[in-house]
């Protein structure tokens, strides 16, 4: 008979495993080998809108289910996990300066960086990346940079 402790220390360590490193499918290397550059996001209201001029957002899916990018004036870095067409965006942490340079900045980083928490869904179209809420709606747009 097996230990019962055993057998949850197992469990954990393969849940707390997946949790940190596990991506399900392999991304795939157009998704992985580019740096994506915001070129429109979900501003709740008007939908689909323009990234702001004076901020430069991106994005980069590494291939060991680490993702990361700059938000505007932060950096930001996370876990992701595909599953076919499917993406899910894990706890996100980020760089934590404030930024003077542009005004605003900080609360479309908020944004940002919730958009892409929300995210459950990616499609590759010709040089730009589409990420959405299911099939309901688009959340950031991006092209590759």
């Amino acid at each position: 008979m097996q230990n019962p402790a055993v057998i949850l220390i197992f469990i954990t360590m393969t849940f707390t495993a997946c949790l940190t490193g596990c991506t399900g499918t392999p991304p795939p290397e157009e998704l992985t080998e580019n740096t994506w550059v915001l070129i429109s996001y979900n501003d709740g209201e008007n939908g689909l809108v323009s990234a702001p001029p004076a901020v430069t957002a991106t994005l980069v899916f590494h291939k060991n289910g680490q993702l990361s990018g700059n938000a505007g004036c932060n950096d930001y870095f996370g876990p992701y996990r595909i599953e076919g067409g499917l993406l899910s965006v894990g706890q996100v942490g980020s760089t934590e300066k404030y930024c003077l340079s542009s005004a605003g900045i900080m609360e479309f980083e908020q944004l940002y960086l919730s958009l892409l928490k929300e995210t459950t869904r990616y499609n590759i179209d010709g040089e730009q990346l589409i990420l959405s809420y299911y099939d309901e709606r688009k959340l950031l747009v991006f092209m590759k940079g």
